[in-house]
């Protein structure tokens, strides 16, 4: 990815590759995170650059080239959970299932994500009758499931924006290894967004820290956010005055 893109106050100017499973998108509120999940996954046009996804040319605004949002090899789930809300749980879940790359996997991989995420008992229910943290779950099962029965060739990118917010931290911490285990494999490669240290460390991903629009620095965990780690810790344990 190589792009730029002005929005607001915010100039992103925003070049990486990503090479690793899991990846993380790690800065403060109104660095530029969410909007570079937004361009990759086709929402925004950048005002100028390139995305390239497996050789696949997916933005090129020199050569005029634009894929489409539902043509990309990409599956998103939001910070706001988008359900429908005439869809029941289930349905919102198999919403976008691919039929043709594991026919026989797909309707285990439903009952794993259901059951990872905890919406088994929920499966009935419609998005009214659901709590916020209910209604993340099911959105972030959606697009695992949609992203790992993806028809194409292999499984698409999988963007999750700040997908435990909200959640408390017991469950948050099942989910994290649960759905890291998961998605490694299929062999489903994540580009996540968080401003949560812990959350990256126990993900154990490699790490894209963005600050104002642009890439300041980019390694393991260990390497980038080594320092902010120690920091927290002590805070911790000097604990207040």
């Amino acid at each position: 990815m190589s792009i730029e893109h002005r929005v607001g106050a915010i100039s992103l100017d925003v070049r990486f590759a990503l090479t690793k499973p899991w990846t993380v998108l790690f800065g403060p509120s109104g660095s530029g995170k969410t909007t570079v999940l937004r361009v990759i996954a086709g929402f925004v046009h950048p005002d100028s650059g390139s995305i390239v996804q497996k050789g696949n040319v997916l933005v090129d605004r020199v050569s005029g080239v634009f894929v489409p949002p539902h043509l990309r090899p990409v599956r998103t789930a939001a910070q706001t959970a988008r359900l429908f809300p005439n869809m029941t749980v289930h349905s919102n879940v198999t919403y976008g299932l691919g039929q043709s790359a594991r026919p026989d996997d797909t309707s285990r991989i439903v009952d794993e994500i259901t059951s990872l995420f905890r919406i088994q008992e929920l499966a009935d229910r419609r998005p009214h009758q659901l709590s916020g943290g209910e209604k993340q779950r099911v959105s972030v099962a959606r697009a695992v499931v949609s992203a790992i029965t993806y028809e194409g060739s292999g499984a698409a990118l999988l963007l999750l924006d700040e997908p435990f917010s909200g959640l408390d931290y017991a469950m948050r911490d099942q989910l994290v290894d649960g759905l890291r285990t998961y998605l490694m494999r299929w062999k489903t490669p994540v580009l996540s967004v968080t401003h949560d240290v812990g959350e990256a460390f126990q993900l154990e991903a490699e790490v894209i820290r963005i600050t104002e629009g642009k890439i300041v620095q980019q390694g393991s965990v260990f390497e980038v956010l080594g320092e902010e780690r120690r920091r927290l810790m002590s805070q911790l344990r000097v604990g207040p005055s």
